[in-house]
């Protein structure tokens, strides 16, 4: 975690008693060696008018005039709603005192403009210059908080490093780290996040993973690393209810990596002991969950709206074969062993699995982890998976794929012939195929 030390300032005192006349604040910095004069000469009259305003740096011991320094956008200072006309000085990061080149003097940022990535603040980034007897303009680290990047860095005084952020879309993130040389900023890592979803040329990605590339600048070349990580989990709706307004039952599920997982426990009925839940998103947003026995039989499907209704009751529907109740549930909580959000890890992955369909498909895989062989390679999964069904020869597949971010296995000959898919879950796997390979696909159990 970045620790920054970099100070923010806000106002001490306001005063200004006419849109026409000027209107100032006073700020202090860490050092305690600058009393801060802001002033704004000429108030703004409408919105989005850019705010001119002069800093003053004063010395603190005899309120001598040391440097002014002018801003030509000191964005939202004046609420132009507030009668008063005060400066809004204690809710502005206007002037952000640091070391920010690490030379163990204070530095100085003022804010100037939304130039930053998506509107961010933008700021005017002043050095201590020990043959300067005023602060000096720093272009270079000025650059770091307009676009692409999302306003000021973080100073990182540990590592003597800043580090900038910046965005595209809903999808894309970046993170730089910075050493500071000659004042000057030297990029010496890099980190982008790409949240993954099905596309074209990997139509079986499931959402709920992110594309990690690292690089870092070792002597003088920089060195790469690419990684999948994820699942990532939301959060777990819970609901306590009855069915048929007579069977009374706990129910929880979360999206874990494009897959729902979760249990049913019936709370007055059979032994008590919950039943695993597999599913996927339903129309109009609601969820379709897959009782899952110990032989990986279907044994029931919840059907369950896609929000609580008026008086926060959230319903829905339970079948099996011809038998259909309905129930309705209000959103609670209750105790869930925290390893049920969590997908399998070491051998926990590995065993056997099985699956009988309800279109008489009867099924089983086996994983088998392949420990990394080389430096910077990932584990490989060896999987043999085996389908009979009436009417139909049998098949079996035996392959080892790259294993993804742990738990996740995509059988992809080429970019454009996508095989199947598997996600290990906790006493699961969910396996979806393409073409022929679709007869391999549904939810199986883990034996013991």
């Amino acid at each position: 975690m970045v620790a920054s030390r970099t100070w923010v300032f806000f106002c001490l005192f306001a005063a200004a008693s006419a849109s026409a006349e000027p209107l100032s604040c006073q700020l202090s910095d860490p050092a305690n060696r600058y009393s801060v004069d802001v002033t704004i000469e000429h108030p703004p009259t409408q919105n989005f008018e850019p705010v001119a305003a002069q800093v003053i740096l004063r010395d603190k011991s005899n309120g001598e005039v040391l440097q002014r320094i002018d801003t030509a956008d000191a964005v939202d200072l004046v609420p132009l709603n507030d009668s008063a006309k005060a400066l809004r000085c204690d809710e502005q990061r206007l002037v952000v005192f640091g070391d920010f080149n690490f030379d163990g003097h204070q530095d100085l940022a003022i804010r100037n403009g939304n130039d930053g990535g998506y509107g961010a603040a933008s700021y005017d980034v002043y050095l201590f210059d020990p043959s300067s007897p005023v602060l000096v303009p720093n272009k270079a680290l000025s650059a770091l908080t307009r676009e692409p990047y999302l306003g000021l860095f973080e100073v990182d005084s540990a590592a003597r490093r800043l580090v900038t952020h910046a965005k595209s879309g809903c999808c894309w993130r970046q993170s730089r780290t910075w050493q500071v040389q000659n004042n000057s900023p030297v990029k010496v890592t890099e980190t982008i996040e790409v949240a993954q979803r099905p596309s074209e040329g990997s139509p079986l990605m499931p959402a709920g993973y992110t594309d990690v590339t690292q690089r870092e600048l070792k002597d003088g070349k920089w060195l790469e690393q690419r990684r999948l990580e994820g699942p990532v989990g939301e959060a777990p709706v819970m609901l306590r209810g009855k069915l048929d307004g007579k069977i009374a039952f706990e129910l929880w599920w979360q999206m874990l990596g494009g897959v729902y997982i979760g249990e049913v426990r019936y709370t007055k009925t059979g032994n008590g002991q919950p039943i695993r839940l597999v599913g996927e998103t339903y129309d109009d947003g609601a969820v379709l969950l897959h009782e899952l026995d110990a032989q990986g039989r279907v044994t029931g499907d919840w059907y369950v709206a896609g929000e609580p209704d008026e008086h926060g009751f959230q319903g829905g529907t339970w079948h099996d074969g011809d038998k259909s109740l309905i129930f309705e549930a209000r959103p609670t909580a209750f105790r869930v062993a925290p390893q049920k959000f969590q997908t399998p890890t070491g051998e926990q992955r590995e065993g056997r699995y099985v699956m009988m369909a309800s279109d008489e498909r009867s099924a089983w895989l086996t994983i088998k982890i392949v420990p990394a062989t080389e430096k910077g390679a990932g584990e490989q999964a060896l999987i043999q998976m085996a389908v009979t069904q009436p009417g139909k020869p049998p098949r079996q597949e035996n392959r080892q794929w790259p294993l993804q971010a742990g738990n996740l296995v995509i059988g992809q000959d080429q970019i454009a012939e996508p095989l199947y898919r598997l996600r290990l879950l906790d006493g699961a796997v969910q396996v979806e195929g393409a073409g022929e390979f679709s007869d391999f696909r549904g939810a199986y159990a883990k034996q013991p």
